[in-house]
């Protein structure tokens, strides 16, 4: 069991850093403007979050795995985030209290919540916290890129009519 766990810690780690190596490739430094949005994808499962995070670079959307509820806080510390996708079961705290202290630093953070917890009690709880999605495990990734979409399409139609001319001008 040991053994697993050093193999995904080793597994989630690489893939941070390819995932951090191919933000450099393309030009995208650790110290983003503010306009720059990333998706913070908060996963217990290392490997999941890894895989996840990937594929959302992969489909040219900028992403930041964490399996701990401590790292993903930190990320939303650093970078200006425009979603989170975050897992029920982290390695230090519930899902629910995550989104709870991320939305104490971006009340307006849109929120998808995963899990393979398949009790209405769970999702219930997630639901009261106002997120915007709620997919089960395994995360059908073509739904999660459609609602990624969506929310990045309202976002930026926000900020095109918040920096249109007003009447007149």
């Amino acid at each position: 069991m040991l053994a697993v766990r050093r193999l995904q810690l080793r597994d989630f780690k690489a893939g941070f850093a390819l995932a951090l190596n191919l933000l450099s490739t393309i030009g995208v430094s650790s110290r983003e403007s503010t306009t720059a949005r990333w998706i913070l994808v908060a996963d217990g499962d290392e490997a999941s979050a890894t895989r996840v995070a990937g594929l959302l670079l992969h489909a040219r959307f900028r992403a930041y795995p964490a399996a701990r509820g401590l790292e993903a806080l930190r990320l939303a510390r650093r970078h200006r985030l425009g979603l989170a996708v975050v897992d029920v079961d982290l390695l230090d705290m519930t899902g629910c209290d995550l989104v709870r202290q991320l939305r104490a630093i971006e009340p307006g953070l849109p929120v998808v919540m995963t899990s393979g917890d398949y009790r209405p009690t769970t999702e219930v709880e997630a639901r009261q916290l106002g997120i915007v999605q709620y997919i089960h495990k395994p995360v059908d990734l073509h739904r999660l890129e459609l609602v990624i979409a969506r929310i990045f399409a309202a976002d930026a139609e926000l900020r095109l009519a918040l920096d249109a001319p007003g009447p007149g001008g």
